[in-house]
């Protein structure tokens, strides 16, 4: 059954950006760790970063992607319990961080990823930089980047690729929730993300949503507007 949604919200209120208006990477002596891609490999973004800090009394984990020619980051952020915050302390003790050293080959083969590790932890910091750590010797390197990348995605999401370069008149964003939970598809792509979803950039006009619940066996199709510069919200029971 096709359903029809209209916008009736006009107004984007860009709450992330009031957020991250002192970015953590100025966070003074506050402790922290980032994981960013150096040398990118088959991947769309020119910059990738894995951020986790502490700042009395919260801690932080933020992940941006930065598009090549595009100024302004996707990015996301979440505060961490103190459980979590404090199995990336473990982590980094567990894996030595702040004496794994550079290991980096003059020659690279193609597509082969470097990730630069960057530590300050209680007044001290080290940084170091790893080339393609799944296949590296020293298993240390891996377990750190991979749980530190691991932890900051399940808090904030993956931020899949989205295409950015539709000028503002002609792109609006999509606002999505469902009972029950719903993997969400717009216009026969799967977006990765589940419902409820925020802020879904998407070209104005008129798009096909479908939202599968697996666990539930429902998948419903709907057909929603989407104004240039606008955001619309649906609200969606499936059941």
């Amino acid at each position: 059954m096709m359903k029809t949604f209209r916008p009736f919200l006009v107004v984007v209120i860009s709450w992330v950006a009031v957020v991250l208006g002192v970015s953590p990477s100025h966070a003074g002596d506050d402790d922290f760790v980032r994981v960013v891609l150096e040398r990118r490999g088959p991947t769309p973004f020119s910059m990738v970063k894995y951020e986790i800090t502490k700042r009395a009394p919260a801690t932080t984990a933020v992940h941006r992607r930065l598009l090549p020619g595009y100024p302004e980051s996707l990015h996301a952020l979440a505060l961490m319990t103190k459980e979590e915050s404090a199995t990336i302390d473990q982590l980094i003790v567990a894996s030595n961080a702040m004496t794994l050293r550079d290991d980096v080959p003059k020659k690279l083969q193609k597509g082969t990823l470097v990730w630069r590790v960057e530590l300050l932890v209680d007044g001290r910091s080290h940084t170091f930089r790893i080339a393609d750590p799944e296949n590296h010797v020293d298993r240390r390197y891996q377990r750190l980047i991979d749980g530190i990348r691991r932890q900051v995605t399940h808090l904030t999401g993956p931020l899949p690729f989205r295409n950015v370069f539709f000028s503002p008149k002609q792109r609006g964003w999509l606002n999505v929730q469902s009972v029950p939970s719903a993997q969400l598809f717009v216009a026969g792509i799967d977006t990765k993300l589940t419902t409820p979803v925020y802020s879904y950039e998407v070209p104005a006009g008129v798009h096909e949503v479908r939202l599968v619940s697996k666990e539930h066996g429902l998948d419903r199709t709907y057909k929603v507007t989407v104004e240039a510069g606008g955001t619309t919200n649906a609200r969606i029971d499936l059941r």
